[in-house]
C-alpha cells in the first residue's frame, strides 16, 4: 500500500540509453531506474538540468524530489528558485516553496534572500523590510539586504529613508554600483549636480556600464549641455552599439541644433533596431520637413500615425503638410 502511494508520485522515467539527453542526464537516470524512489537522486537530476538551463525538466525532477521528501529545505528552496527563474514564473507557488523552505531551516539565509526579494517583486513591504532586517545581521548578505530594504522604501515613495539605506550600503561595501547608480539617479531626480559625481563612481566600479554613461549625458542634457550628453551618448553606444535611447537621444540634441542631415541618419539607425517606435518615425519625418522633402516627411508621418495615431508630432505635421 505505501509502495503503491510512492508510485503515485514517482517523476517521469527517463531511459539511460535514451540519446536525447546528455550523458550527465542518462548517467543519473540510470541510478534513478534502479532506486526509483531516491529523492536525492531526482535533486542531482534536476540540478543537472538547471545547470543545463532546462529549467521546465528541472522543476519536474524537483517537484518529485519534494513529493517523496517533503521535509527538505533545499529541496523546496532549489524548487521555488527555478520557478522564480521560469519566464512564465508561478509566483504563489515560488512562495510557497521558498516560505516552506525558510519554515524548515531558520538559518537558510539563501532562501531567505529569494524570499525577501520575492516579497519585493510582489509589493508585500512589511513581509519584505523584515525578511530583509534579518539578513542585515549576516555579513555575506548585509550590503545586498540593506540595499533591497532601500529599494523597498523608495518603491513607497519613502526617498529620505531610501537615500539613507543607499548610503548606509557604501559605508559597507563602497564598490556596491546598484547602491551609487540609485544614489545618482536620485539627484539626477532633484537636478543635483552630485548627482554627476555619482555617476562618475558607478564608472570607477564599472567603466564598461552604459547605463551610468547614458545617465550622466542625460543628467547633462537636461542641463542643456548638449556637447557633454553627447559624448556621454556616443560613449554609451560604444558599450552596447544597441542602446536605443542614447541613440535616440542623440538624434534629438541633432534635430534641435538644426543637424537636418545627422538626425536622419541617426533615425535610420534607430528604426533599423526597432521599426515600432512612432516617435522616431515623426523625429525623421521633422528631419525630412526641415530639409525640404515633404514627400519622405509625409510618409514618416503616416508612418508613425500608423503605429500611435495619437502622436502629436506626426499629426501637426501631417496638417502642415497636407492642410488637414
Amino acid at each position: 500500500m505505501v509502495i503503491s502511494c510512492k508510485q503515485e508520485i514517482l517523476g517521469r522515467f527517463i531511459s539511460e540509453t535514451d540519446t536525447a539527453y546528455s550523458k550527465d542526464i542518462r548517467d543519473i537516470s540510470a541510478k534513478i531506474n534502479k532506486d526509483p524512489f531516491n529523492a536525492d537522486l531526482y535533486y542531482k537530476r534536476g540540478n543537472t538540468f538547471y545547470y543545463q538551463k532546462k529549467l521546465g525538466d528541472a522543476i519536474l525532477d524537483f517537484e518529485t524530489a519534494v513529493n517523496l521528501d517533503s521535509n527538505n529545505a533545499v529541496y523546496h528552496f532549489k524548487l521555488g528558485e527555478t520557478c522564480l527563474l521560469q519566464d512564465s514564473a508561478n509566483p504563489i507557488k515560488t512562495l510557497q516553496h521558498l516560505q516552506k523552505a525558510t519554515m524548515l531551516k531558520k538559518d537558510f539565509y539563501e532562501a531567505e534572500f529569494a524570499l525577501a526579494k520575492l516579497y519585493l517583486y510582489r509589493q508585500m513591504y512589511e513581509k519584505a523590510i523584515k525578511s530583509f532586517e534579518k539578513l542585515e545581521k549576516q555579513s555575506e548578505y548585509a550590503d545586498n539586504a540593506i540595499f533591497y530594504k532601500g529599494m523597498g522604501y523608495k518603491e513607497q515613495k519613502d526617498t529620505l529613508r531610501a537615500m539613507q539605506h543607499f548610503e548606509k550600503v557604501l559605508q559597507i561595501n563602497p564598490q556596491h554600483y546598484h547602491a551609487v547608480m540609485q544614489i545618482a539617479s536620485m539627484y539626477a531626480s532633484r537636478g543635483d549636480d552630485l548627482a554627476l559625481q555619482y555617476y562618475d563612481r558607478a564608472l570607477a566600479v564599472n567603466e564598461a556600464s552604459d547605463e551610468a554613461c547614458y545617465g550622466k549625458g542625460y543628467f547633462y542634457q537636461q542641463l542643456g549641455d548638449y556637447p557633454k550628453a553627447l559624448g556621454m551618448y556616443d560613449r554609451a553606444r560604444l558599450i552596447n552599439p544597441a542602446h536605443k535611447l542614447a541613440l535616440y537621444n542623440s538624434a534629438f540634441i541633432a534635430l534641435d541644433n538644426k543637424q537636418y542631415e545627422k538626425c536622419r541618419d541617426l533615425c535610420n539607425n534607430y528604426i533599423e533596431m526597432d521599426g515600432n517606435n512612432a516617435n522616431s518615425f515623426a523625429m525623421r519625418g521633422t528631419a525630412y520637413e526641415k530639409m525640404g522633402n515633404k514627400k519622405a516627411a509625409l510618409q514618416d508621418y503616416n508612418a508613425a500615425l500608423g503605429i500611435d495615431p495619437k502622436n502629436n508630432t506626426a499629426l501637426a505635421g501631417k496638417q502642415i503638410l497636407t492642410g488637414n
